[in-house]
């Protein structure tokens, strides 16, 4: 869906700019090349990856500032739909929500089908022609270039690959000789692949109006193209245009071929009329290549952004005025301002730092950190919560996201007694890539942030519940309380287990992370965001 995104946007801009600054030029030559060009750019460049060619020194202010949202937790609803099951929040919100995902599939294939079926029809029938038409060899047209077929009634020329129809009676020696010129450059300039492609982009992205717009670009240009051979010829370019628009009343067979009569005839006219662009013109052609740059880069930006959060340096950790080692600190979660809002509310608006520390953490004094920096540097087995190179899931964390989101189920248990929050999920990436270690730490509260206690099943057992009954204590109240705080804990309990579950199905080995060039052990935060909509 990204690729699809990027590729229409693109395509869209670069059809803006060749509006703008080609639209009357007289390099018709050099015009074909660039509509190609803008063809190749939208469809290979949002494939391009700018990655293993950029380091952490290669930062823009535009990255840096793109880096503040990227990254989100993952976010689980209990209207998710994967592997064709639903779960729902409400009744028969799901079925509403597969529905309208069908209509919206409907509402794309319709006209997909309609226009593909439209177009085999033509392309068979073309061939149908060929195989049934009479073959033609008029002493016209002064050069070579395709194979000439009477067509039975009358009709516009054409030409369809290697292959030229028309209709010859009614049509003086002139007239004749012109049609084949316009035809044969047709034929020789293979045309017919510049129309079927620019066809099967506009079936494609038939919703983006650029592709339509580049679709008639190309036709006229290449009308362009054949018009300028025949004027080439020292064709008489008055007559020539009358006899233009002779040909605007008569049938064109197939509307996927190169039809004698494209129109608009009047803007083929005026540019016959126009006086040639001067060569000083083609320098702005040269606009595409910078262009074209700055949409890589900004195709590239969420990369980019990874992989300067990735790698950014970070501070000394002090507590009371003293450093902190880093093997004291269990996992640290900084938030930016929108995320932190998210999780904390609005005291939140700066940003959050949430810093879970192990259990005999102890302030160091700053004389002895480069003493157990050094220890944790020549500790083959210690698990880093910072390094130079930190893990990556292969394809970045959209691939990662797509996994999880493609196996994660919300559970039926939390779902039913309407138990949400944010997981916090922590695992070990080895130096091999493989996953340890796969533990839900605590889930927060997802308006407040605040950790969600767990609460003991057992201690509303069967016992409980008689001894209560004994002291006279066990009335409705009672019962309700105790059945939601079993519900809850059952909920809290659920979540963390699919968290847990969910994380352990990752198929791919991670790019482990890196201290001097050697795989390390590295300590990685998942938060997983369970929330009931």
């Amino acid at each position: 869906m990204l690729y699809v995104i990027k590729a229409n946007l693109i395509l869209a801009l670069l059809c803006l700019l060749f509006q703008v600054l080609m639209h009357r030029d007289t390099f018709f030559g050099v015009r074909r090349m660039m509509l190609w060009g803008i063809y190749l750019t939208a469809i290979l460049l949002p494939l391009c990856n700018l990655l293993p060619l950029l380091t952490a020194d290669a930062t823009t202010d535009m990255a840096e500032a793109y880096a503040s949202y990227v990254l989100p937790t993952l976010n689980v609803t209990a209207m998710r739909v994967a592997s064709f099951g639903v779960e729902q929040s409400e009744p028969g919100c799901g079925m509403w929500f597969v529905g309208m995902m069908a209509i919206w599939g409907l509402i794309y294939l319709i006209p997909v089908v309609w226009m593909t079926a439209k177009l085999i029809m033509q392309v068979t029938y073309i061939i149908y022609l060929r195989c049934t038409c009479r073959p033609y060899s008029p002493n016209q047209g002064g050069g070579r270039g395709g194979s000439v077929f009477l067509y039975p009634r009358p009709c516009s020329p054409f030409s369809f690959g290697p292959w030229i129809f028309l209709h010859p009676d009614g049509m003086d020696e002139q007239t004749l000789r012109e049609v084949l010129i316009h035809e044969q450059a047709h034929v020789r300039g293979c045309h017919t692949l510049d129309i079927l492609f620019s066809q099967l982009v506009c079936i494609l992205f038939w919703w983006n109006p650029a592709a339509w717009v580049m679709r008639r670009e190309v036709r006229l240009n290449l009308e362009f193209i054949a018009d300028a051979a025949v004027i080439g010829r020292q064709a008489d370019k008055r007559e020539y245009q009358y006899r233009l628009l002779g040909f605007s009343t008569q049938t064109n067979v197939a509307t996927i071929a190169n039809n004698f009569n494209v129109l608009p005839l009047k803007r083929r006219i005026t540019m016959m009329n126009l006086k040639r662009t001067p060569r000083m013109g083609m320098a702005k052609y040269v606009l595409f290549v910078p262009v074209a740059a700055t949409m890589l880069l900004l195709s590239n930006i969420d990369s980019l952004a990874r992989t300067i959060a990735a790698n950014a340096k970070k501070p000394l950790l002090i507590v009371d005025g003293q450093h902190v080692s880093e093997d004291l600190i269990d996992h640290v979660t900084v938030l930016r301002e929108a995320s932190a809002v998210s999780v904390y509310g609005d005291v939140a608006n700066d940003g959050a730092v949430a810093i879970d520390s192990k259990n005999n953490v102890e302030a160091t004094d700053s004389s002895k950190v480069p003493t157990v920096v050094q220890t944790i540097a020549d500790a083959d087995d210690n698990i880093y919560a910072d390094v130079e190179q930190m893990p990556e899931y292969p394809g970045g964390m959209e691939a990662m996201n797509e996994v999880l989101y493609q196996n994660v189920r919300y559970p039926a248990v939390a779902h039913e007694h309407g138990i949400q929050g944010m997981v916090i999920v922590n695992f070990v990436v080895e130096k091999d890539g493989t996953l340890s270690g796969v533990k839900a730490t605590e889930v927060r509260d997802v308006n407040t942030g605040a950790v969600m206690p767990e609460v003991k099943v057992s201690a509303f057992s069967r016992d409980d519940r008689q001894k209560a009954r004994r002291q006279g204590k066990l009335t409705d109240e009672f019962k309700e309380d105790a059945k939601a705080k079993q519900h809850y804990a059952e909920g809290i309990k659920a979540l963390k287990a699919e968290s847990e579950r969910v994380v352990r199905l990752l198929p791919e080995r991670w790019h482990p992370g890196r201290n001097a060039g050697q795989p390390v052990r590295v300590s990685v935060t998942l938060p997983m965001t369970f929330r009931l909509q």
